[in-house]
């Protein structure tokens, strides 16, 4: 079975297309959301997801009547993509998934049917929302790139997904192998604000890390956690003007600030409850992979828990996802249809 899926996202858009398992076609393109929330239109959004689709048909050899399904995930799936899905309640894995999918015909975008994947929200009994706010969260993508890493990995709940990029997300999957809550943070993107558009700008590479120094991480960490954010970010500054430090070791001292920070999220917020008794598994990219692994491998907790994924993994982490969602959702429309049919 030829499958395309297509990773819509904030400022990215990743299409990928499957032959079976085997990854036969890609593009990448840096288009958004972002691009319907500044402009008010989509149509931006459609020109760069319809060029997307192009290139990944193009580079996969075949033409759009050889896919047999198309899946979409992520932000596309928002207000501001091109449709929306309701947040779907936790616990939540392949089979809920599936079963709340919607399958709508986009032509301007491609002739065949694209099955649209919704994300995933806390499930609360909320009467007080702002009383209740710290127990609140929602995804969208990462509820399918994180059933892809347990589908690649073949990993069994309960545990503890740490999905870091411009947002962290930290998902908990319970023993049937459903999301059960996740937490979210700024991480990466407060980082690249900081280090791009303010006074620290003169103290970080504008290649940002190119070298990660892991003591530097440790150090602003400590920091972060001794006394906050905002003074711990300050010591970047302090560090450019008064310490021996390269750039790289500066910017990961500022990285250190910043995750220490969500350490304390980690340990401390409603939206996650933190059981430290699973297996710890990190994904995103390989920098954030590593900072974040070294942090944690110090908290005496987790000790031994930590698994620190593969490059590969983590880029067919959200196509093995949206594969193994598609397919149950077509199983499952296979028995509701024989199901009418007997009746």
């Amino acid at each position: 079975m030829i499958i395309m899926t297509i990773d819509g996202g904030t400022t990215n858009t990743r299409v990928r297309i499957l032959q079976d398992e085997k990854l036969i076609g890609k593009a990448h393109l840096p288009v958004g959301v972002r691009n319907t929330a500044i402009s008010g239109c989509k149509k931006d959004l459609m020109e760069g997801l319809r060029k997307a689709v192009n290139i990944a048909l193009q580079s996969a050899h075949i033409e759009q009547q050889d896919l047999q399904l198309v899946t979409a995930s992520g932000m596309i799936t928002s207000n501001v993509g091109i449709y929306e899905i309701p947040h779907l309640n936790t616990p939540a894995g392949v089979e809920e998934l599936a079963a709340a999918s919607h399958l709508v015909r986009i032509p301007e975008l491609i002739d065949i049917p694209i099955l649209f994947i919704p994300g995933v929200k806390n499930n609360l009994s909320v009467k007080e929302p702002v009383e209740n706010l710290e127990a609140m969260d929602i995804m969208r993508g990462e509820e399918t790139e994180t059933l892809g890493i347990l589908a690649l990995k073949s990993l069994n709940g309960p545990l503890t997904m740490i999905l870091p990029g411009s947002h962290t997300k930290i998902v908990k999957i319970n023993e049937h192998n459903q999301i059960s809550s996740c937490l979210t943070t700024m991480a990466g993107e407060i980082f690249s604000t900081l280090a791009t558009k303010t006074i620290l700008a003169d103290s970080i590479p504008q290649t940002l890390i190119s070298h990660l120094d892991l003591e530097m991480i440790s150090r602003g960490a400590a920091i972060s956690q001794k006394v906050g954010l905002t003074r711990g970010c300050f010591s970047t500054r302090i560090i450019s003007q008064f310490i021996p430090a390269d750039g790289d070791k500066r910017a990961s001292f500022l990285l250190g600030v910043i995750l220490g920070q969500d350490l304390i999220a980690m340990k401390n917020s409603r939206a996650y409850a933190p059981d430290w008794h699973g297996k710890i598994v990190i994904g995103g990219p390989a920098p954030l992979r590593q900072a974040i692994s070294s942090l944690l491998a110090a908290e005496p907790e987790v000790k031994g828990k930590i698994i620190v994924l593969d490059d590969e993994t983590v880029e067919m982490s959200t196509a093995a996802g949206a594969r193994k969602i598609g397919l149950h959702y077509l199983q499952r429309a296979g028995r509701v249809a024989v199901k009418r049919n007997l009746v």
